[in-house]
């Protein structure tokens, strides 16, 4: 046995390792094919010849692989340069329109993105413990479309990178799209017991574990970002590929996807545990319906309603890597809207944590900050913060400054709150996320210690309102 190493261009995903080892191995004599994305380079084992570069290059031609025996060197393109012979600096003008265009690019995904968060779309659609079985199925709809789709869909967007790759570019559709059944099939088991537990059981849900959850959820986020990065062609990235083994996507290529889903049914069945505001809404109804069955329903209807968009997401995700050409622009652009989404969920976790991050320009404080500081009142020697939670913002009604040591209560007139802002946090001045019920609710802060806290929703993402404690 002989071996030979050759350099390939072009490569941007697992899909493509299996395209050319499915090839390659049907030549005569070679008995071995690994290649590798992280190195940009075929091994091959084989008796006799070995296949000649222009073999492989007419073989892939029209899947936009180049190979080589020799290991390129990366060519710099500068955006201006010294012409030869001429005086002054040039303007590459080609190089330009190129970057202008991805440029332009990314910024309509980022302007289509804001535009669908923007629909407040959650406003449409409330549900209480009268609600029909189909209202909940709708409120998991909304679901699917909103803000709370930038952390399962996101999860969801980054696997089917790697499932894609499980089976290679000339799969068909249905078989791409079986490990987002199991996913799905996961969440809808595991919804399914807990809402059974929860209307059974009639326990607290547990909302303590506030910095967990946003541990979680970071680093659920940070890989998303690492995977969006490779998918949009970030060289740096693609050097930290997150992947399961060979051998295991070889083999779950060629068992007509009979073996290996076990693993995305345990990754959706686990979004159950993910502090999405929409999902806490429906378990808290489930939790106060009293009985085993409702409770399962209402968060299976839920999960159902759910399943549509992020199913949309999967069969794009699938019908857009049909072959190398195709699956390269999609790449790209799935990876820009990945980042968008990891970038989305870290900054709303550092609200979460009481960090500081990008929603902190939009920070709603008193709308006069020259309000002096109110002294406690002499009946009842405590002091108190007043706001309005209405549509998906929180809003001051009273001084955003108050004293340390001080008996002190939140006065939240909760005037149609919507999404996971149902869901308040206050990490430093209060454990745990505390559920607005509908008018006054009146949440006790202790006696607060100095410092500057945040108040925002359960995900982080209500633009968050800024206590100081001095």
């Amino acid at each position: 046995m002989k071996e030979k190493i050759y350099f390939i261009g072009g490569m941007h995903c697992a899909s493509c390792e299996l395209l050319i080892e499915k090839r390659v191995l049907q030549e005569k004599g070679v008995k071995v094919a690994d290649a590798s994305l992280g190195k940009n380079a075929l091994r091959i084992e084989y008796e006799g010849n070995a296949p000649h570069v222009n073999e492989l290059n007419g073989w892939f031609k029209n899947d936009g692989y180049t190979f080589s025996e020799t290991k390129p060197q990366p060519k710099k393109q500068p955006l201006f340069y010294v012409q030869k012979g001429q005086q002054g600096i040039r303007l590459d003008r080609k190089l330009l329109r190129k970057k202008l265009g991805t440029l332009a690019r990314v910024g309509l995904v980022f302007f289509a993105l804001y535009l669908i968060e923007k629909t407040g779309a959650a406003t449409y659609v409330n549900v209480s413990d009268n609600s029909s079985l189909g209202i909940f199925f709708l409120f998991g709809l909304v679901a699917g479309l909103s803000s709370c789709a930038a952390l399962v869909g996101g999860i969801l967007l980054s696997l089917t990178k790697q499932w894609n790759g499980q089976y290679g570019y000339d799969a068909p559709t249905r078989k791409k799209m079986i490990p987002h059944f199991f996913f799905h099939g996961g969440r809808l088991f595991a919804y399914g017991l807990f809402g059974a537990l929860l209307g059974a059981l009639g326990k607290a849900i547990a909302l303590e574990q506030v910095t967990l959850y946003a541990l979680i959820t970071l680093l659920v986020s940070f890989v998303m970002l690492m995977i969006g990065l490779q998918m949009a062609g970030v060289t740096w990235a693609e050097r930290f590929q997150i992947r399961m083994p060979k051998i295991v996507t070889r083999r779950i290529a060629g068992s007509e996807g009979k073996k290996g889903n076990q693993l995305p049914f345990a990754i959706g069945a686990g979004t159950v545990l993910l502090p999405c505001g929409f999902t806490l809404i429906a378990q808290g109804v489930a939790l106060t319906s009293g009985s085993a069955t409702r409770g399962a329903l209402i968060l299976l209807f839920f999960v159902l309603g759910t399943m549509i968009p992020l199913l949309g997401i999967g069969l794009v995700s699938v019908r857009g890597t049909a072959n190398p050409n195709r699956a390269r622009v999609f790449s790209f652009y799935a990876g820009v809207v990945l980042i968008i989404f990891a970038l989305y969920n870290v900054n709303g976790q550092l609200n979460v944590l009481g960090l500081p991050s990008v929603s902190d320009v939009l920070a709603k404080d008193a709308a006069n900050e020259n309000v002096e500081v109110e002294e406690p009142a002499n009946t009842t020697g405590e002091q108190q913060v007043t706001m309005v939670a209405k549509g998906f913002s929180y809003t001051l009604t009273s001084q955003s400054t108050i004293r340390p040591g001080i008996p002190t209560k939140l006065i939240v007139n909760n005037q149609g709150i919507q999404g996971c802002g149902a869901f308040l946090s206050a990490r430093g001045l209060k454990s745990g996320f505390v559920q607005l019920q509908p008018g006054k609710n009146v949440i006790d802060l202790g006696k607060p210690k100095k410092g500057t806290y945040k108040i925002t929703c359960s995900m982080g993402m209500v633009a968050p309102v800024t206590i100081r404690v001095q």
